[in-house]
């Protein structure tokens, strides 16, 4: 049944919505100006080469040998993280990113336990990475870096599901 009676003028209540929505838009320059943001953007990448180092210390693992392809999928999310979050700083400062890039660590022995405890570390460290871009995401309003953000946060997700199949497996 048509509803007769209804208002179907549907554009007055988008463009009401539309004005709210560009008086409300903030600029570059006003993110550019926001230190707090920016100190969490630097923390966010050491955050990130922080994992890149766990990831590339349990690839390097021999006890992890046959699950390799799993933590070499997240240790190049990682580096596709670092990028992301460089291109985020380029976005809102102009320059670029003055993190270093991670350098190449020496892997350590680990027993079959230690595996299971290094992998358990990890996964706790993505949990908290997790929440952290969470944050993150919630401090920057322009649509289009939260849709950065959120791949990476999708991305943290991904590595928590897969370091805890890694973890009952080896536990």
């Amino acid at each position: 049944m048509y509803p007769y009676r209804s208002n179907t003028n549907i554009y007055q209540k988008n463009t009401s919505i539309n004005t709210r929505e560009a008086s409300l838009s903030v600029t570059k320059q006003d993110l550019k100006q926001d230190k707090r943001l920016l100190e969490l953007l630097e923390i966010a990448q050491q955050e990130t080469i922080e994992s890149l180092s766990a990831f590339e210390a349990l690839i390097k693992n021999e006890a992890l040998q046959p699950d390799i392809e799993t933590l070499r999928n997240a240790y190049l999310d990682e580096i596709k993280h670092l990028k992301l979050l460089q291109e985020i700083l380029y976005n809102i400062t102009g320059k670029p990113s003055s993190m270093q890039q991670p350098t190449q660590s020496t892997a350590t022995e680990t027993t079959h336990q230690n595996v299971s405890s290094e992998i358990e570390k990890t996964l706790h460290q993505e949990m908290e990475q997790t929440d952290f871009f969470r944050e993150l995401l919630i401090a920057i309003p322009e649509t289009d870096l939260r849709d950065i953000l959120f791949e990476i946060i999708t991305d943290k997700q991904d590595h928590c599901i897969r370091l805890c199949f890694l973890f009952s497996k080896y536990k």
